[in-house]
Protein backbone atom coordinates (compact mmCIF):
# COMPACT_ATOMS: atom_id res chain seq x y z
CA UNK A 1 0.00 0.00 0.00
CA UNK A 2 2.87 2.37 0.74
CA UNK A 3 4.56 1.58 -2.09
CA UNK A 4 1.72 2.46 -3.97
CA UNK A 5 1.61 6.07 -2.63
CA UNK A 6 5.00 6.54 -3.46
CA UNK A 7 4.32 5.85 -7.20
CA UNK A 8 1.23 8.40 -7.23
CA UNK A 9 3.85 11.08 -5.41
CA UNK A 10 6.25 10.45 -7.75
CA UNK A 11 3.85 10.84 -10.69
CA UNK A 12 2.26 13.99 -8.94
CA UNK A 13 5.65 15.41 -8.48
CA UNK A 14 6.95 14.25 -12.51
CA UNK A 15 3.63 16.22 -13.42
CA UNK A 16 4.05 19.42 -11.47
CA UNK A 17 7.47 19.55 -13.37
CA UNK A 18 6.31 18.96 -16.77
CA UNK A 19 3.37 21.90 -15.57
CA UNK A 20 6.30 23.95 -14.66
CA UNK A 21 8.65 23.58 -17.98
CA UNK A 22 4.93 24.20 -20.14
CA UNK A 23 4.35 27.25 -18.20
CA UNK A 24 7.68 28.56 -18.57
CA UNK A 25 7.90 27.92 -22.04
CA UNK A 26 4.65 29.90 -22.42
CA UNK A 27 6.36 33.25 -20.76
CA UNK A 28 9.69 32.54 -21.84
CA UNK A 29 8.93 32.58 -26.01
CA UNK A 30 10.57 34.19 -28.15
CA UNK A 31 8.07 37.17 -28.77
CA UNK A 32 7.64 37.78 -25.25
CA UNK A 33 11.92 38.18 -24.54
CA UNK A 34 11.74 40.52 -27.99
CA UNK A 35 9.12 42.92 -26.01
CA UNK A 36 11.11 42.60 -22.56
CA UNK A 37 14.18 43.69 -24.00
CA UNK A 38 12.53 46.54 -25.97
CA UNK A 39 10.66 48.66 -22.79
CA UNK A 40 13.77 47.88 -21.33
CA UNK A 41 15.82 49.24 -23.71
CA UNK A 42 13.22 52.49 -23.47
CA UNK A 43 13.62 52.05 -20.07
CA UNK A 44 10.19 51.77 -19.63
CA UNK A 45 8.02 49.32 -17.07
CA UNK A 46 7.06 46.33 -19.15
CA UNK A 47 3.64 46.54 -19.77
CA UNK A 48 2.66 42.37 -20.08
CA UNK A 49 3.12 40.36 -23.24
CA UNK A 50 1.22 41.33 -25.75
CA UNK A 51 0.29 40.22 -29.95
CA UNK A 52 -0.01 42.90 -31.67
CA UNK A 53 -2.13 42.55 -34.45
CA UNK A 54 -3.65 44.53 -37.59
CA UNK A 55 -6.23 43.72 -39.72
CA UNK A 56 -6.16 45.14 -43.59
CA UNK A 57 -8.96 44.93 -45.62
CA UNK A 58 -8.91 43.15 -48.75
CA UNK A 59 -10.95 43.50 -52.10
CA UNK A 60 -12.74 40.18 -51.22
CA UNK A 61 -14.03 41.35 -47.75
CA UNK A 62 -11.61 39.32 -45.45
CA UNK A 63 -9.16 40.38 -43.32
CA UNK A 64 -5.38 39.81 -43.70
CA UNK A 65 -3.85 39.22 -40.24
CA UNK A 66 -1.08 40.59 -39.36
CA UNK A 67 0.58 39.90 -36.20
CA UNK A 68 4.70 40.86 -37.23
CA UNK A 69 4.93 43.65 -34.82
CA UNK A 70 4.16 41.57 -31.90
CA UNK A 71 8.04 40.66 -32.68
CA UNK A 72 9.04 43.51 -34.42
CA UNK A 73 7.47 46.10 -31.59
CA UNK A 74 9.39 49.05 -32.71
CA UNK A 75 8.98 49.01 -36.40
CA UNK A 76 6.89 52.53 -36.03
CA UNK A 77 8.93 54.30 -33.57
CA UNK A 78 11.51 56.68 -34.69
CA UNK A 79 12.92 56.48 -31.26
CA UNK A 80 13.77 52.88 -31.60
CA UNK A 81 16.00 53.62 -35.13
CA UNK A 82 19.27 52.59 -33.40
CA UNK A 83 17.53 49.31 -31.38
CA UNK A 84 18.60 46.02 -32.51
CA UNK A 85 16.65 43.51 -34.76
CA UNK A 86 13.76 42.77 -34.47
CA UNK A 87 13.27 45.85 -32.28
CA UNK A 88 14.74 48.46 -34.32
CA UNK A 89 12.25 51.18 -36.25
CA UNK A 90 12.01 50.76 -39.83
CA UNK A 91 14.12 52.97 -41.75
CA UNK A 92 11.47 55.73 -44.34
CA UNK A 93 10.03 53.78 -47.27
CA UNK A 94 9.79 56.63 -49.04
CA UNK A 95 12.80 58.63 -48.31
CA UNK A 96 13.38 62.36 -48.30
CA UNK A 97 10.01 63.27 -47.07
CA UNK A 98 9.32 64.98 -43.68
CA UNK A 99 6.73 62.10 -43.05
CA UNK A 100 6.80 58.72 -44.34
CA UNK A 101 3.50 57.80 -45.51
CA UNK A 102 3.06 54.48 -44.57
CA UNK A 103 1.49 53.45 -41.01
CA UNK A 104 2.82 50.58 -39.91
CA UNK A 105 -0.53 50.72 -37.78
CA UNK A 106 -2.83 50.16 -40.81
CA UNK A 107 -0.56 48.48 -43.18
CA UNK A 108 1.22 46.23 -40.88
CA UNK A 109 4.64 44.20 -42.32
CA UNK A 110 3.73 41.43 -44.56
CA UNK A 111 1.53 43.36 -47.00
CA UNK A 112 5.53 44.37 -48.16
CA UNK A 113 7.90 41.66 -46.98
CA UNK A 114 5.32 38.65 -47.42
CA UNK A 115 5.95 36.03 -45.06
CA UNK A 116 3.04 33.76 -43.11
CA UNK A 117 1.68 36.74 -41.29
CA UNK A 118 -0.07 34.89 -38.41
CA UNK A 119 2.43 32.77 -36.90
CA UNK A 120 4.70 34.29 -33.86
CA UNK A 121 6.91 31.47 -34.21
CA UNK A 122 9.95 33.15 -36.17
CA UNK A 123 10.74 29.99 -38.48
CA UNK A 124 6.83 30.04 -39.65
CA UNK A 125 6.46 33.46 -39.83
CA UNK A 126 9.40 34.45 -41.80
CA UNK A 127 7.66 31.90 -44.63
CA UNK A 128 10.85 29.23 -44.24
CA UNK A 129 8.53 26.32 -44.14
CA UNK A 130 9.12 24.00 -47.43
CA UNK A 131 6.67 24.73 -49.91
CA UNK A 132 5.52 28.34 -48.90
CA UNK A 133 4.98 30.43 -52.26
CA UNK A 134 5.58 33.62 -50.15
CA UNK A 135 9.08 33.61 -48.05
CA UNK A 136 10.31 36.72 -46.30
CA UNK A 137 10.92 39.69 -48.90
CA UNK A 138 14.12 41.85 -47.72
CA UNK A 139 15.72 45.01 -48.71
CA UNK A 140 14.89 46.65 -51.87
CA UNK A 141 13.64 42.94 -53.09
CA UNK A 142 10.11 44.19 -50.67
CA UNK A 143 10.11 46.92 -53.67
CA UNK A 144 7.97 43.63 -55.53
CA UNK A 145 4.91 44.52 -52.91
CA UNK A 146 4.36 48.44 -54.05
CA UNK A 147 2.43 47.31 -56.91
CA UNK A 148 -0.30 46.00 -54.40
CA UNK A 149 -1.24 49.37 -53.61
CA UNK A 150 0.04 51.46 -55.98
CA UNK A 151 -0.23 51.49 -59.84
CA UNK A 152 3.17 50.65 -61.44
CA UNK A 153 2.49 49.49 -64.97
CA UNK A 154 4.48 53.00 -66.04
CA UNK A 155 5.35 56.20 -63.99
CA UNK A 156 7.76 57.02 -61.35
CA UNK A 157 6.69 56.21 -57.59
CA UNK A 158 9.69 57.10 -54.54
CA UNK A 159 10.87 54.50 -52.96
CA UNK A 160 10.22 51.69 -55.33
CA UNK A 161 13.35 52.65 -57.83
CA UNK A 162 14.60 49.07 -58.12
CA UNK A 163 11.10 47.76 -58.97
CA UNK A 164 11.42 50.39 -62.28
CA UNK A 165 14.62 49.78 -62.92
CA UNK A 166 12.99 45.73 -63.22
CA UNK A 167 10.38 47.27 -65.51
CA UNK A 168 13.34 48.95 -67.68
CA UNK A 169 14.97 45.95 -68.28
CA UNK A 170 11.47 44.00 -69.01
CA UNK A 171 11.17 46.45 -71.90
CA UNK A 172 14.96 46.96 -72.63
CA UNK A 173 15.82 42.97 -72.49
CA UNK A 174 13.11 42.43 -75.23
CA UNK A 175 11.35 40.13 -72.33
CA UNK A 176 8.24 41.58 -73.65
CA UNK A 177 8.54 40.14 -76.87
CA UNK A 178 8.61 36.39 -75.74
CA UNK A 179 5.77 37.29 -72.73
CA UNK A 180 2.58 38.66 -71.86
CA UNK A 181 2.30 40.94 -69.03
CA UNK A 182 -1.28 42.46 -68.73
CA UNK A 183 -1.01 46.07 -69.97
CA UNK A 184 2.46 45.87 -71.32
CA UNK A 185 2.68 43.18 -73.48
CA UNK A 186 0.55 40.91 -75.75
CA UNK A 187 2.58 38.32 -76.76
CA UNK A 188 2.00 34.36 -76.44
CA UNK A 189 5.21 32.56 -77.16
CA UNK A 190 6.43 31.94 -73.68
CA UNK A 191 4.49 31.71 -70.42
CA UNK A 192 2.64 34.53 -69.42
CA UNK A 193 4.06 35.97 -66.19
CA UNK A 194 1.18 38.33 -65.23
CA UNK A 195 0.85 36.35 -62.04
CA UNK A 196 4.38 35.79 -61.84
CA UNK A 197 4.83 36.83 -58.34
CA UNK A 198 1.52 35.00 -57.21
CA UNK A 199 2.74 31.79 -58.38
CA UNK A 200 6.41 31.60 -58.20
CA UNK A 201 8.91 32.33 -55.20
CA UNK A 202 11.72 35.53 -55.89
CA UNK A 203 14.35 32.93 -55.58
CA UNK A 204 12.62 30.67 -58.18
CA UNK A 205 12.28 33.88 -60.64
CA UNK A 206 15.63 34.49 -60.55
CA UNK A 207 16.75 30.86 -61.03
CA UNK A 208 14.68 31.10 -63.80
CA UNK A 209 16.46 34.35 -65.15
CA UNK A 210 19.77 32.92 -64.95
CA UNK A 211 19.30 29.29 -66.00
CA UNK A 212 16.34 28.64 -68.07
CA UNK A 213 16.56 25.32 -67.93
CA UNK A 214 16.82 25.20 -64.51
CA UNK A 215 13.31 24.99 -63.87
CA UNK A 216 11.76 23.48 -67.16
CA UNK A 217 14.61 21.06 -69.23
CA UNK A 218 12.78 21.75 -71.96
CA UNK A 219 12.71 25.70 -71.68
CA UNK A 220 13.31 27.46 -75.15
CA UNK A 221 14.63 30.55 -73.45
CA UNK A 222 18.41 31.78 -74.35
CA UNK A 223 20.60 31.98 -72.11
CA UNK A 224 21.23 35.43 -72.60
CA UNK A 225 24.88 37.33 -71.63
CA UNK A 226 23.49 39.83 -69.10
CA UNK A 227 21.45 37.01 -66.95
CA UNK A 228 25.55 36.76 -65.01
CA UNK A 229 24.87 40.41 -63.71
CA UNK A 230 23.44 40.19 -60.58
CA UNK A 231 22.05 43.40 -60.57
CA UNK A 232 20.35 43.22 -63.69
CA UNK A 233 18.54 39.70 -61.89
CA UNK A 234 17.77 41.36 -58.62
CA UNK A 235 15.79 44.00 -60.30
CA UNK A 236 14.46 42.12 -63.02
CA UNK A 237 13.07 39.75 -60.55
CA UNK A 238 11.84 41.92 -58.23
CA UNK A 239 10.03 43.33 -61.30
CA UNK A 240 8.43 39.97 -61.83
CA UNK A 241 7.79 39.08 -58.47
CA UNK A 242 5.64 42.25 -58.08
CA UNK A 243 3.08 40.62 -61.24
CA UNK A 244 0.62 39.60 -58.44
CA UNK A 245 -3.07 39.62 -59.57
CA UNK A 246 -4.02 39.19 -55.37
CA UNK A 247 -4.32 42.89 -54.83
CA UNK A 248 -5.10 45.78 -52.66
CA UNK A 249 -6.00 48.56 -55.51
CA UNK A 250 -8.76 50.67 -54.06
CA UNK A 251 -9.39 53.93 -52.44
CA UNK A 252 -11.36 51.30 -49.77
CA UNK A 253 -9.31 48.25 -49.39
CA UNK A 254 -5.16 50.40 -50.20
CA UNK A 255 -4.87 50.74 -46.16
CA UNK A 256 -3.02 54.08 -47.48
CA UNK A 257 -5.24 55.30 -50.34
CA UNK A 258 -4.65 54.05 -53.58
CA UNK A 259 -1.46 56.45 -56.02
CA UNK A 260 -1.65 55.95 -59.24
CA UNK A 261 1.80 57.32 -60.57
CA UNK A 262 1.89 59.90 -63.74
CA UNK A 263 2.14 57.52 -67.01
CA UNK A 264 4.70 57.72 -69.23
CA UNK A 265 3.80 55.48 -72.14
CA UNK A 266 4.34 57.98 -74.97
CA UNK A 267 5.41 55.73 -78.24
CA UNK A 268 7.38 56.74 -81.77
CA UNK A 269 5.10 58.28 -84.14
CA UNK A 270 7.66 59.98 -86.53
CA UNK A 271 9.96 57.30 -88.02
CA UNK A 272 13.79 57.95 -87.86
CA UNK A 273 17.24 56.18 -88.10
CA UNK A 274 17.76 57.81 -84.64
CA UNK A 275 14.30 56.05 -83.12
CA UNK A 276 15.13 53.11 -84.73
CA UNK A 277 19.12 52.79 -83.10
CA UNK A 278 17.17 53.68 -79.54
CA UNK A 279 14.66 50.83 -80.27
CA UNK A 280 17.13 48.36 -81.71
CA UNK A 281 19.40 49.16 -78.38
CA UNK A 282 16.24 48.88 -76.09
CA UNK A 283 17.20 52.53 -74.55
CA UNK A 284 14.23 55.38 -74.40
CA UNK A 285 13.60 57.56 -77.47
CA UNK A 286 12.78 61.25 -76.74
CA UNK A 287 10.56 60.29 -73.58
CA UNK A 288 9.18 56.91 -75.67
CA UNK A 289 8.71 53.64 -73.83
CA UNK A 290 11.71 51.28 -74.62
CA UNK A 291 9.56 48.60 -76.30
CA UNK A 292 12.62 46.82 -77.95
CA UNK A 293 16.04 45.53 -77.51
CA UNK A 294 16.83 43.58 -80.55
CA UNK A 295 20.74 43.67 -79.31
CA UNK A 296 20.04 41.50 -76.87
CA UNK A 297 19.48 38.87 -79.43
CA UNK A 298 21.13 40.39 -82.61
CA UNK A 299 24.99 41.64 -83.11
CA UNK A 300 25.65 43.92 -85.66
CA UNK A 301 28.92 45.49 -87.33
CA UNK A 302 30.01 49.39 -87.14
CA UNK A 303 31.94 50.50 -90.53
CA UNK A 304 35.21 49.22 -89.20
CA UNK A 305 33.85 45.38 -88.70
CA UNK A 306 33.99 45.86 -85.14
CA UNK A 307 31.07 42.61 -83.89
CA UNK A 308 28.59 44.29 -80.95
CA UNK A 309 25.25 43.04 -79.04
CA UNK A 310 23.75 39.40 -78.47
CA UNK A 311 24.89 35.68 -80.18
CA UNK A 312 21.57 34.17 -79.77
CA UNK A 313 20.06 35.24 -83.11
CA UNK A 314 21.78 36.10 -86.37
CA UNK A 315 23.91 38.68 -87.93
CA UNK A 316 21.90 41.74 -88.75
CA UNK A 317 24.78 43.45 -90.59
CA UNK A 318 23.62 42.11 -93.81
CA UNK A 319 19.64 41.95 -93.35
CA UNK A 320 18.18 44.88 -95.31
CA UNK A 321 20.79 43.67 -97.86
CA UNK A 322 19.94 40.35 -97.91
CA UNK A 323 15.87 39.96 -97.73
CA UNK A 324 14.73 43.85 -98.09
CA UNK A 325 13.10 46.13 -96.08
CA UNK A 326 9.26 44.67 -97.03
CA UNK A 327 10.55 40.89 -95.90
CA UNK A 328 12.74 42.41 -93.02
CA UNK A 329 9.43 44.43 -91.67
CA UNK A 330 6.99 41.27 -92.03
CA UNK A 331 9.94 39.56 -90.00
CA UNK A 332 9.84 41.37 -87.58
CA UNK A 333 6.19 41.51 -87.10
CA UNK A 334 6.00 37.81 -87.80
CA UNK A 335 9.04 35.40 -88.21
CA UNK A 336 6.82 32.47 -88.31
CA UNK A 337 5.58 33.46 -91.63
CA UNK A 338 8.94 33.14 -93.57
CA UNK A 339 10.44 30.13 -91.45
CA UNK A 340 8.51 27.83 -89.43
CA UNK A 341 9.36 27.11 -85.75
CA UNK A 342 11.39 30.25 -85.84
CA UNK A 343 11.70 31.19 -81.95
CA UNK A 344 11.84 34.72 -82.76
CA UNK A 345 9.63 36.72 -80.84
CA UNK A 346 5.75 37.94 -82.76
CA UNK A 347 6.38 41.72 -82.23
CA UNK A 348 2.69 42.69 -83.37
CA UNK A 349 2.90 45.37 -80.82
CA UNK A 350 4.99 47.90 -82.66
CA UNK A 351 3.39 50.84 -84.82
CA UNK A 352 4.23 51.49 -88.26
CA UNK A 353 6.74 54.54 -87.11
CA UNK A 354 8.51 51.90 -85.04
CA UNK A 355 8.75 49.29 -87.65
CA UNK A 356 10.08 51.71 -90.12
CA UNK A 357 12.74 53.24 -87.92
CA UNK A 358 13.99 50.03 -87.24
CA UNK A 359 13.98 49.23 -91.03
CA UNK A 360 15.62 52.26 -91.32
CA UNK A 361 18.33 52.14 -88.93
CA UNK A 362 19.45 48.53 -90.23
CA UNK A 363 19.49 49.83 -94.02
CA UNK A 364 22.15 52.05 -92.60
CA UNK A 365 24.31 49.00 -92.03
CA UNK A 366 26.80 48.67 -94.91
CA UNK A 367 29.82 46.77 -93.82
CA UNK A 368 31.78 44.89 -96.40
CA UNK A 369 34.68 42.84 -95.65
CA UNK A 370 36.17 43.34 -98.72
CA UNK A 371 39.17 41.45 -100.55
CA UNK A 372 39.76 38.27 -98.31
CA UNK A 373 40.76 35.03 -98.56
CA UNK A 374 38.13 31.80 -98.19
CA UNK A 375 38.72 31.03 -94.77
CA UNK A 376 37.95 34.16 -93.63
CA UNK A 377 35.09 34.63 -95.83
CA UNK A 378 33.32 31.44 -94.05
CA UNK A 379 34.73 33.06 -90.50
CA UNK A 380 32.47 36.70 -90.91
CA UNK A 381 29.55 34.94 -93.06
CA UNK A 382 29.12 31.31 -92.45
CA UNK A 383 30.37 30.13 -89.27
CA UNK A 384 27.47 31.13 -86.88
CA UNK A 385 25.43 28.54 -88.20
CA UNK A 386 27.37 26.27 -90.27
CA UNK A 387 29.62 25.52 -87.55
CA UNK A 388 33.93 25.63 -87.42
CA UNK A 389 34.34 22.50 -88.57
CA UNK A 390 31.72 23.02 -91.76
CA UNK A 391 29.34 20.30 -89.65
CA UNK A 392 26.34 22.60 -89.13
CA UNK A 393 26.34 22.63 -86.13
CA UNK A 394 27.27 26.49 -85.44
CA UNK A 395 25.97 28.09 -82.32
CA UNK A 396 22.93 29.39 -84.11
CA UNK A 397 22.00 25.93 -85.52
CA UNK A 398 19.85 24.59 -82.45
CA UNK A 399 17.37 27.29 -82.79
CA UNK A 400 17.18 26.77 -86.87
CA UNK A 401 14.68 24.60 -88.60
CA UNK A 402 15.93 22.70 -90.39
CA UNK A 403 19.76 22.37 -89.21
CA UNK A 404 22.04 23.94 -91.66
CA UNK A 405 23.66 21.84 -94.00
CA UNK A 406 26.89 19.53 -92.61
CA UNK A 407 29.75 20.82 -94.94
CA UNK A 408 32.16 18.34 -93.26
CA UNK A 409 31.01 14.87 -95.54
CA UNK A 410 33.27 14.74 -98.12
CA UNK A 411 30.76 12.71 -100.49
CA UNK A 412 28.27 15.55 -99.82
CA UNK A 413 30.06 18.34 -101.06
CA UNK A 414 31.35 16.64 -103.99
CA UNK A 415 27.97 15.07 -105.04
CA UNK A 416 26.47 18.99 -105.04
CA UNK A 417 29.07 21.37 -105.27
CA UNK A 418 27.58 22.66 -108.31
CA UNK A 419 24.63 24.00 -107.09
CA UNK A 420 26.51 25.91 -103.98
CA UNK A 421 26.74 29.00 -105.96
CA UNK A 422 23.11 29.28 -106.95
CA UNK A 423 22.57 28.68 -102.98
CA UNK A 424 24.68 31.23 -101.92
CA UNK A 425 23.51 33.71 -104.22
CA UNK A 426 20.12 33.38 -104.10
CA UNK A 427 19.45 31.68 -100.60
CA UNK A 428 17.45 28.60 -99.95
CA UNK A 429 13.56 29.14 -99.48
CA UNK A 430 11.67 27.50 -97.05
CA UNK A 431 15.22 27.93 -94.67
CA UNK A 432 17.22 30.48 -92.78
CA UNK A 433 20.12 30.37 -95.90
CA UNK A 434 19.65 34.44 -96.79
CA UNK A 435 20.64 35.65 -100.33
CA UNK A 436 24.11 36.67 -100.57
CA UNK A 437 24.32 38.29 -104.15
CA UNK A 438 24.17 41.63 -102.94
CA UNK A 439 27.25 41.61 -99.94
CA UNK A 440 29.63 38.81 -102.01
CA UNK A 441 30.89 38.83 -105.41
CA UNK A 442 31.23 35.83 -107.91
CA UNK A 443 34.91 35.97 -107.07
CA UNK A 444 34.07 35.96 -103.38
CA UNK A 445 31.84 33.27 -103.48
CA UNK A 446 34.08 30.79 -106.02
CA UNK A 447 36.85 31.29 -103.21
CA UNK A 448 34.43 30.51 -100.11
CA UNK A 449 33.66 27.18 -102.13
CA UNK A 450 36.99 26.26 -102.61
CA UNK A 451 37.33 26.68 -99.06
CA UNK A 452 34.78 24.47 -98.17
CA UNK A 453 35.75 21.67 -100.79
CA UNK A 454 39.04 21.93 -98.87
CA UNK A 455 38.19 21.75 -96.05
CA UNK A 456 35.58 19.11 -96.22
CA UNK A 457 38.60 16.93 -98.00
CA UNK A 458 36.01 15.43 -101.20
CA UNK A 459 39.17 16.05 -103.08
CA UNK A 460 40.59 13.40 -101.58
CA UNK A 461 37.69 10.78 -101.69
CA UNK A 462 37.22 12.19 -105.53
CA UNK A 463 33.51 11.06 -105.21
CA UNK A 464 31.53 12.05 -108.22
CA UNK A 465 27.64 11.04 -107.99
CA UNK A 466 26.14 8.88 -110.41
CA UNK A 467 23.60 10.45 -112.75
CA UNK A 468 20.35 9.54 -113.07
CA UNK A 469 18.15 11.17 -116.05
CA UNK A 470 14.42 11.28 -114.97
CA UNK A 471 11.82 9.57 -117.19
CA UNK A 472 9.11 10.89 -118.87
CA UNK A 473 5.56 10.00 -119.25
CA UNK A 474 5.24 7.21 -122.09
CA UNK A 475 8.92 5.90 -121.41
CA UNK A 476 8.82 1.79 -120.29
CA UNK A 477 8.88 1.19 -116.64
CA UNK A 478 12.35 0.71 -115.71
CA UNK A 479 11.79 -2.18 -113.24
CA UNK A 480 9.69 -3.77 -115.87
CA UNK A 481 11.19 -7.39 -115.42
CA UNK A 482 8.30 -9.82 -117.38
CA UNK A 483 8.37 -7.50 -120.23
CA UNK A 484 4.68 -6.59 -119.94
CA UNK A 485 5.39 -3.32 -122.08
CA UNK A 486 4.43 -0.79 -119.08
CA UNK A 487 4.38 2.30 -119.80
CA UNK A 488 4.92 5.24 -117.74
CA UNK A 489 1.89 7.70 -117.06
CA UNK A 490 1.12 10.71 -114.93
CA UNK A 491 1.69 10.78 -111.21
CA UNK A 492 -0.80 10.28 -109.28
CA UNK A 493 -1.19 12.15 -105.84
CA UNK A 494 -3.83 9.77 -104.35
CA UNK A 495 -1.70 6.40 -105.21
CA UNK A 496 1.47 8.33 -104.32
CA UNK A 497 0.24 8.84 -100.98
CA UNK A 498 -0.72 5.10 -100.34
CA UNK A 499 3.44 4.45 -101.11
CA UNK A 500 4.48 7.16 -98.80
CA UNK A 501 2.57 6.06 -96.17
CA UNK A 502 4.57 2.90 -96.83
CA UNK A 503 7.95 3.43 -97.66
CA UNK A 504 8.91 7.46 -95.86
CA UNK A 505 6.17 7.89 -93.33
CA UNK A 506 9.18 6.91 -90.69
CA UNK A 507 11.33 9.60 -91.30
CA UNK A 508 9.38 11.77 -92.88
CA UNK A 509 6.43 11.75 -91.04
CA UNK A 510 2.31 10.65 -91.85
CA UNK A 511 2.14 14.59 -92.14
CA UNK A 512 5.18 14.86 -94.33
CA UNK A 513 6.50 17.69 -92.14
CA UNK A 514 9.82 15.67 -91.40
CA UNK A 515 9.33 14.64 -87.75
CA UNK A 516 8.80 11.22 -88.30
CA UNK A 517 8.95 8.72 -85.48
CA UNK A 518 12.81 7.93 -86.51
CA UNK A 519 13.98 11.10 -87.56
CA UNK A 520 15.08 12.74 -84.29
CA UNK A 521 17.96 9.27 -84.21
CA UNK A 522 19.43 10.19 -87.68
CA UNK A 523 22.40 11.84 -88.59
CA UNK A 524 22.33 15.53 -89.19
CA UNK A 525 20.92 16.79 -91.33
CA UNK A 526 17.39 15.34 -90.19
CA UNK A 527 14.69 14.45 -92.44
CA UNK A 528 13.28 17.10 -95.18
CA UNK A 529 10.05 18.99 -94.53
CA UNK A 530 8.18 18.28 -97.59
CA UNK A 531 5.06 20.44 -96.87
CA UNK A 532 7.63 23.39 -96.52
CA UNK A 533 6.54 25.08 -99.71
CA UNK A 534 8.90 27.40 -99.68
CA UNK A 535 11.51 24.99 -100.09
CA UNK A 536 9.86 22.85 -102.72
CA UNK A 537 8.40 25.93 -105.05
CA UNK A 538 12.08 27.11 -105.52
CA UNK A 539 13.36 27.05 -109.54
CA UNK A 540 16.05 24.39 -108.04
CA UNK A 541 14.05 22.23 -106.74
CA UNK A 542 12.65 20.78 -109.86
CA UNK A 543 10.88 17.33 -109.96
CA UNK A 544 14.37 15.98 -111.37
CA UNK A 545 16.02 16.57 -108.28
CA UNK A 546 12.89 14.71 -105.98
CA UNK A 547 13.18 11.67 -108.72
CA UNK A 548 17.02 11.60 -108.14
CA UNK A 549 16.88 12.18 -104.14
CA UNK A 550 14.64 8.81 -104.06
CA UNK A 551 15.89 7.17 -106.16
CA UNK A 552 19.40 7.77 -105.77
CA UNK A 553 19.32 8.80 -101.99
CA UNK A 554 21.58 11.91 -100.46
CA UNK A 555 25.34 11.04 -100.22
CA UNK A 556 26.40 10.93 -96.43
CA UNK A 557 22.80 11.54 -95.01
CA UNK A 558 20.42 9.20 -93.75
CA UNK A 559 18.35 9.54 -97.02
CA UNK A 560 18.77 6.27 -98.52
CA UNK A 561 18.45 5.02 -102.56
CA UNK A 562 15.13 3.61 -103.69
CA UNK A 563 15.70 2.12 -106.29
CA UNK A 564 13.77 -0.85 -105.40
CA UNK A 565 11.24 1.17 -106.55
CA UNK A 566 9.47 1.23 -109.96
CA UNK A 567 9.58 4.55 -111.60
CA UNK A 568 5.74 4.67 -111.37
CA UNK A 569 5.40 4.63 -107.73
CA UNK A 570 8.31 7.17 -107.91
CA UNK A 571 5.90 9.37 -109.71
CA UNK A 572 3.31 9.25 -107.61
CA UNK A 573 5.20 9.92 -104.31
CA UNK A 574 6.63 13.11 -106.59
CA UNK A 575 2.62 13.52 -107.25
CA UNK A 576 2.12 13.39 -103.81
CA UNK A 577 4.43 15.69 -102.26
CA UNK A 578 3.56 18.49 -105.04
CA UNK A 579 -0.05 18.45 -104.02
CA UNK A 580 0.88 18.82 -100.69
CA UNK A 581 2.77 22.64 -101.62
CA UNK A 582 0.39 23.20 -104.61
CA UNK A 583 -1.22 26.15 -102.18
CA UNK A 584 1.78 27.41 -101.45
CA UNK A 585 2.98 28.16 -104.90
CA UNK A 586 3.85 31.77 -105.32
Amino acid sequence: MIKDYRILAALAFLGLIVLGLSIKKSVDKDWIKHQKAYYKALDVEFPGPEIKQVNVKTPSGHALIDRCQTCHVGAGNPDAAGFPQPLAAHPPIVPGVAEDPHDFNKIGCSICHDGSSRDLDQHLAHGESHGWIKPLLGGANAQASCVRCHAMESGHLAGAELYEQGRTLFLEKACWGCHTIEGISSSSQAPELTDAGGKFTYEYLVESVVDPKANDEHSKMPLFDWAHDEEVVAALATYLKGQQKDRLRSAESAPIGYIKPKSELARIDEPSVAAGRSLFAGAPFEGSIAKGGCVNCHAIRNSDGDLAGGNIGPELTWTIRQRGRDYTKKHIVNARAHVADSIMPTFKDYNDAELESLVSFLSTLDYTLGDADGAKLYETHCVSCHGEDLNGRGRLAPMLDPLPRDFSKGRFVGAYESRFKTSIKEGVGGTDMPAWKNILSDEQIDRLIEFIKQKSHSAEKAYKRMQAEMPKIGDPERLDYKGKGTLLVAGDPKEGFEQFQKHCTSCHGKLANGKGPNAYALIHPLPRNLINGNFLNQPTVTDERLYQSILLGVPDTSMPGHDHLKDQTILDIIAFIRGNTEEAKP
